[in-house]
This record gives C-alpha cells, sequence and structure tokens, in this order.
C-alpha cells in the first residue's frame, strides 16, 4: 500500500471498503445516491469505486465536478462536455441520430435562461434551461446501456447560485432539485440513468437552512463511516510493512486512538509524518514519536485541510449562525473531552441577549444537529456525563492552536 495523503485513491490502495463499495452499488439498481460527508473522508475514491464496478457490468459512467459552476447553463456545459466523449464510443444502432442530436444542444445550451433573466442569441428564442437539461438526458437514455452519473461538489454549485444572485437565488436552487427530483425522473427511460451526488459542503444542511429538505427526499442518504479500530490498525499495519517500518500493533493502537475519528486519510497523513520522522530519528522512543506526528498535523504549512472546516461553516450558515457556531467550537476545543450541553447553551445565551430562552434553545438544538451531522462534535456519554467533543483529535488541536495567542 502507498502512502497516499491527498489525492483520491484506486486499485489496492483503496481499502477497508469494499463492502460499502457494494452496498452502494447494489442501491444504483433502484435509487439514486446522496453521499454525506464532510471533505477527506473518501467520497471521490469510494465514488471513482463504484464508477468502475458499474462499468464492470456494463454500465457507461461519467464524473462531473461542478464546483466551479455558478449557474446552471455552467452546469449543463460540464455536463455535456462529459458526456460527449463517452457517446462518441457507443454501438447504438441510433448512434448517428443521437450524436446529432446532442451536437445541436450546444446553440440551445448557450442561448438558456439563466435565473429571470431570459438571454437571447443569434435572434432565437431563449428556453428555460429545464426544457433542455431534459432533453440532453433524453438523448443518452436512447442508449442500449444503463449510465451513472456521478455529480461532485452540488451543494457548492447551489451555494454559488445563491450568493450571486441575493434576489432570487434560493428560487432557483428549489428549482433546480425540484427538476432534478421530478422532472428527470418522469422521462421516458429514466431508470436507465441513476445519479450519484457528492459534496464537501452538506446539501442536506443548505436544504434545510432554505426550507426544502422535500426535494432531495427521492435520493437514498449514504455516509461514509470511520473505519473500526480493528480495520484502522490492520490499515497502519500495511504501510509500515510497504515501507519496511516496525509498528507494533500497540504503537499501531495509541496512533489510531491518537487521531481518534479513523478516516484513512488522515490515518494516511499521520503515518507520513510519522515515517519521516522516524527516519529522522530512528532510535527515538516510538510513542513519543507519535505524539509529535499529531502535532505536526496541525501546525502551520501542514494544516490546509483544517482551514476548509472553518470556512465552511461561514459558506452554508448565515453570518450570526456562523460565529455561534464557531464559538461553540473554540469552547468544546478547550477540552480534549469536550463540552456538557447545558454549558455550551449557557454560552449562547449570553452571546444571543435579546433573543428569549426558547429562541436561544432551539438555536442551539439547530447548529448541534448540524455540527453533529457534519462531523464537526459527537456526543459521547463514556465520562458519566453528556458531552460534546470533537470526532477529529487532530482537528481539536487545530482549533485550540487557532484560538489561543
Amino acid at each position: 500500500m502507498d502512502n497516499i495523503a491527498g489525492s483520491p485513491v484506486e486499485g489496492s490502495n483503496f481499502y477497508g471498503r469494499d463492502a460499502v463499495v457494494e452496498h452502494l452499488r447494489q442501491v444504483l439498481d433502484n435509487d439514486d445516491i446522496l453521499l454525506l460527508g464532510p471533505r477527506r473522508i473518501g467520497k471521490t475514491s469510494a465514488a471513482r469505486a463504484i464508477m468502475a464496478a458499474v462499468r464492470r457490468d456494463d454500465w457507461q459512467a461519467i464524473e462531473v465536478n461542478v464546483a466551479r459552476c455558478v449557474n446552471e447553463q455552467d452546469f449543463l456545459i460540464k455536463l455535456k462536455s462529459e458526456l460527449k466523449p463517452v457517446l462518441d464510443t457507443i454501438t447504438s444502432k441510433t448512434k448517428g441520430a443521437i450524436i446529432d442530436a446532442f451536437n445541436a444542444t450546444t446553440k440551445r445550451i448557450k442561448s438558456i435562461k439563466v435565473g429571470s433573466i431570459g438571454v437571447e442569441l443569434n435572434g432565437s428564442q431563449s428556453e428555460d434551461w429545464p426544457i433542455v437539461a431534459c432533453d440532453l438526458l433524453h438523448l443518452i437514455a436512447q442508449t442500449e446501456q444503463r449510465w451513472l452519473i456521478y455529480v461532485d461538489e452540488l451543494p457548492i454549485m447551489l451555494f454559488n447560485i445563491i450568493r450571486n444572485d441575493p434576489q432570487n437565488g434560493v428560487q432557483r436552487v428549489r428549482r433546480f432539485l425540484d427538476w432534478f427530483r421530478n422532472d428527470v425522473r418522469a422521462l421516458p427511460g429514466s431508470g436507465k440513468v441513476r445519479w450519484l451526488v457528492s459534496g464537501s459542503v452538506g446539501l442536506d444542511t443548505l436544504v434545510q437552512e432554505h426550507g426544502m429538505a422535500d426535494t432531495i427526499n427521492s435520493m437514498s442518504h449514504q455516509g461514509l463511516e470511520a473505519f473500526s479500530d480493528e480495520v484502522a490498525v490492520a490499515m497502519l499495519g500495511e504501510l509500515a510493512a510497504s515501507y519496511g517500518m516496525a509498528l507494533s500493533i500497540d504503537d499501531r493502537r495509541k496512533m489510531v486512538a491518537a487521531v481518534q475519528w479513523p478516516q484513512p486519510y488522515y490515518l494516511q497523513t499521520a503515518f507520513n509524518h510519522l515515517r519521516v520522522l522516524r527516519m529522522a530519528n530512528v532510535k527515538a522512543n516510538l510513542p513519543d514519536l507519535i505524539e509529535q506526528a499529531i502535532n505536526k498535523m496541525v501546525q502551520p504549512g501542514a494544516d490546509n485541510d483544517f482551514h476548509h472546516w472553518e470556512m465552511r461553516l461561514s459558506l452554508q450558515l448565515s453570518r450570526p449562525d456562523a460565529d455561534h457556531a464557531l464559538a461553540l467550537l473554540n469552547l468544546v476545543a478547550q477540552d480534549s473531552t469536550g463540552a456538557r450541553p447545558e454549558n455550551l447553551l449557557a454560552a449562547l445565551e449570553e452571546r444571543m441577549p435579546n433573543a428569549t430562552p426558547d429562541e436561544a434553545r432551539r438555536t442551539f438544538i439547530r447548529l448541534r444537529d448540524i455540527l453533529q451531522r457534519d462531523a464537526y462534535w459527537g456526543a459521547d456519554g463514556t465520562t458519566g456525563t453528556k458531552r460534546y467533543r470533537f470526532r477529529l483529535e487532530p482537528l481539536r488541536r487545530w482549533w485550540l492552536r487557532r484560538n489561543t495567542l
């Protein structure tokens, strides 16, 4: 196994989630999937493994990253560009007609209405984008094979629409998701096209914050759980063997406990720092090096991934709610065992002097659920008293360092 901490992994480097991929592959037989979870938990690696699995079953599969799309037109241009090279390879008896009709959508996409303003090019009447989008999908449904369309970073695109169109952005996002839920499913042959949607910012949080949770209920909500301690220890053993590094099972367990939330990326990152430290200090005590490796992860220059956790709150929440969430996380970061909910609620009430106790309580419950759903913290009762603590210990240490003089 290669020590890869950054790029999506494939083949023998994709470890410990074969059963998850098989389960998600079976879900796609009947449902679309919304793959939920924060950044760096392996969503892209899992999605590409699923794409490989459906291709073995003779499906066509494409990946469409829409993080840089700022409107519906951009989405269609990106989708069309990813579909074209695959359509060029099909052997359907109707390939010629499909390709001709597909190529003809270019002008239609360029002249679609974006937002509340219609744009006319070449003197032709502009169309609503859902009409063009449905025609595009209807074309690929006419091929003989089934399709998987993996759309990555859809929530970021939807937030871009809201941010760039303060007046109509929320309404446009609802229309987009309604199109996805209703229009697409009503197309002839729609069962031949399945969707896998993911993103590093929670789509579930977006729709709940804007009162449109019903728009994503038709998708099967799935996640990627952290490894069990046993799988995490075994993975570190594979890594150590690959690099000829002596790492006892006790040392591996210490490392897993130090990470606390053993997602593969963070195990790989911790091992990378440990490997570098060991090469420079061959006689050092390994448990000491493990502690140093965890601290290395959160230092300036090595902590780029953790900044996303902070920025994500500002992206998906209003400014007051984001500030409240940051303040709650600052309190929880003070102690590795977390903080009691009543203390967190009291701190929030101090921040909301004009709110009634019920209003402050509702705000706390809403933010508590968002932070738990997005894997910032989890409820822990191992001390005998319920506390909210960071799931990922390196993230807690980074948060504490960022807020300490």
